[in-house]
C-alpha cells in the first residue's frame, strides 16, 4: 500500500520516503463535466467602460464556474490565520463606527476641524437601516472581496430613500453588459451561486445604478423598482467587472497550500507514523550461525524465525517497562578468521517532530500571508513559528497608526451610499460622514487610545 500522503483539497501530495512535497497543479481535482440637463450642459460623451468580447447568457459569470467567492470562502477556513486577520481588518478599520456633522475648518496642518451634530432625520434614517451593521458588513465584503453591493429601498412615491443595507458579496452576480449598457442593468442575488438561475424562485432581480454618472438624478427617474443596487469596489488591474482584492495573490503563489499542508502532514504523522527510535541492524551471519541449517529454510520458516526473535526484543524494550533496560550485545565468532561479529547493531534515531520537524516551513508561510494581508503580525499576536514574538508596544502603536491611515478609501467607499441618501433626501448639503478612527497614542498621553475624525492627526483628535 502506498504511504504517500495527500492534502484535503488533493492539490499536494508527500513522498515520505525521499521527504518530497509535489504540487499536483489540480491533477486530482474533479473531472470535468439619464434625464439630460439644459442643452448647452449636456455631457459631450459618456465615460467610456470596457465591455468583454464573446461574454454570452443573463450572468456575468464569477470565475470560471461561476463560484469564484465560494472558492475564495472555502480557501479562507481552510486557514488558521487568514479568518482571523481577515476579521481583524474589518474590525480595525471600522473602529468607533459612523458619524455625521460638519467640516467646520482646517487647522494650520490641513487637517479637518469636525463638528458632530444630532439631526432627527439622520438619526431616524440611521436607526432604520441599522448603519452600524451596514458599514461593518460592507467593510467586510471590501476587504474581502474588492466588492460591495449596497442596496437602496425608496419609498413608494420615490419622494425618499428609506433605508440602506447590503447583502454578501459571495451571493451577487452582474448580468452580463453589453456594447448598449457597458454597466450592468441588473444585479441577482441568490444564495445558491453557482447552481442559481434567474427566475428559479430562489433569486432576486434588482437593478443596478452608474456610481460614476448622477446617481441622485438616474434614481428619481428609474421606474424598474423600488430597491436598486448600489456597486462600491477597489480597482484592480485588468479586472473588467468582478475586482480581485490583492491578498488573493496569496492562493495563486502556492503559499497558502504550503500553509495548509504542513498541519495535515504533521496530523497525518502523528496518526499513522511508526514513532522510529533506533535502527536495528541484524547480521544475515547470526541467523546462519544460530540455525545451521538455515540456507536450506523456505522464506516462510525463515520470517516466522525472525518475527519470534524480533517479537521477543521488541516485548522486552517497549513500553514504559523498558525504560531504562540495558541492551545485552550478542557476538559470535567469524567463521572465517575467529574474530567476533556484533549481531545487533543498534542506532538512535533522532525524532524530527520534537525538533520541530517544518517549524521553518510554517514561519516563512505565515509570513508571506500576512504581507499579502498588508498587516503586521505583531498587530495580531505571536504568527505561527519556531521563536516567533508579538513585537513591541511602541512597534504596535506605530503599526496600527500606519494601518489605520492607509484605509482612509476603504472607509470613504463604504460612506459614498450615504452621500447618495443625504442628497436624494435633501439633508443639509454640507453634512459629512465619518468614520470614528482610533489611534493609540504613546504611554505618557493622558489617555492610551484617541479617537480622529476624518483626516485628523493622531494629536488632533475631533471633536465629539
Amino acid at each position: 500500500m502506498s504511504n504517500i500522503v495527500f492534502t484535503a483539497a488533493r492539490n499536494m501530495g508527500y513522498l515520505p520516503r525521499t521527504g518530497a512535497f509535489v504540487r499536483l497543479n489540480g491533477a486530482l481535482s474533479a473531472a470535468a463535466g439619464s434625464a439630460p440637463t439644459a442643452p448647452s450642459k449636456v455631457e459631450g460623451a459618456p465615460s467610456t467602460t470596457p465591455v468583454e468580447k464573446g461574454v454570452s447568457g443573463e450572468i456575468a459569470l464569477w470565475g470560471d464556474a461561476n463560484d469564484f467567492p465560494q472558492q475564495v470562502i472555502k480557501a479562507i477556513n481552510a486557514n488558521t490565520i487568514l479568518p482571523a486577520v481577515l476579521e481583524w481588518k474589518v474590525r480595525a478599520v471600522y473602529g468607533g463606527g459612523v458619524v455625521y456633522g460638519r467640516v467646520t475648518g482646517y487647522d494650520k496642518d490641513g487637517n479637518e476641524q469636525f463638528k458632530r451634530e444630532r439631526i432627527p432625520e439622520v438619526e431616524a434614517f440611521f436607526r432604520r437601516s441599522n448603519i452600524p451593521r451596514y458599514a461593518f458588513e460592507s467593510l467586510q465584503n471590501i476587504i474581502v472581496f474588492n466588492n460591495g453591493f449596497p442596496e437602496i429601498i425608496t419609498s413608494r412615491d420615490r419622494s425618499l430613500i428609506t433605508s440602506l443595507s447590503t447583502p454578501d458579496t459571495a451571493f451577487y452576480r452582474y448580468s452580463v453588459p453589453t456594447l448598449k449598457s457597458p454597466v450592468p442593468q441588473w444585479g441577482y442575488i441568490s444564495a445558491n451561486w453557482p447552481e442559481a438561475k434567474p427566475g428559479d424562485g430562489y433569486t432576486t432581480q434588482v437593478p443596478v445604478l452608474d456610481p460614476y454618472l448622477d446617481a441622485v438624478e438616474r434614481l428619481r427617474e428609474d421606474t424598474r423598482g423600488y430597491k436598486f443596487i448600489y456597486p462600491l469596489s477597489i480597482p484592480s488591474p485588468g479586472q473588467a467587472l468582478y475586482q480581485l482584492a490583492a491578498w488573493n495573490s496569496i492562493r495563486k503563489s502556492g503559499w497558502l497550500d504550503v500553509a495548509q499542508a504542513i498541519p495535515e502532514f504533521k496530523a497525518a504523522l502523528f496518526k499513522n507514523q511508526l514513532t522510529i527510535k533506533y535502527l536495528i541492524e541484524a547480521d544475515i551471519r547470526y541467523w546462519q550461525w544460530k540455525y545451521p541449517d538455515w540456507d536450506s529454510k523456505l522464506e516462510e520458516q525463515r520470517e516466522a524465525i525472525i518475527d519470534e526473535e524480533l517479537t521477543a526484543f521488541e516485548d522486552k524494550m517497549a513500553g514504559t517497562q523498558g525504560t531504562g533496560k540495558a541492551i545485552l550485545t550478542v557476538t559470535i565468532p567469524d567463521p572465517q578468521n575467529g574474530q567476533p561479529i556484533s549481531v545487533f547493531k543498534v542506532t538512535p534515531i533522532d525524532d524530527k517532530i520534537k525538533s520541530g520537524l517544518h517549524i521553518e516551513d510554517s514561519q516563512e508561510a505565515s509570513s508571506h500571508i500576512y504581507t499579502a494581508l498588508s498587516v503586521d503580525p505583531t498587530l495580531v499576536g505571536i504568527s505561527p513559528g519556531k521563536g516567533m514574538g508579538a513585537g513591541s508596544g511602541s512597534d504596535k502603536r506605530v503599526a496600527f497608526n500606519t494601518f489605520i491611515s492607509t484605509h482612509r478609501f476603504h472607509q470613504d467607499l463604504v460612506l459614498e451610499p450615504l452621500y447618495l441618501v443625504r442628497d436624494y433626501n435633501g439633508w443639509p448639503a454640507d453634512l459629512e460622514f465619518r468614520f470614528l478612527n482610533p489611534l493609540v497614542q504613546t504611554l505618557d498621553a493622558s489617555s492610551p487610545v484617541k479617537t480622529s475624525v476624518g483626516n485628523a492627526a493622531p494629536d488632533n483628535a475631533g471633536t465629539e
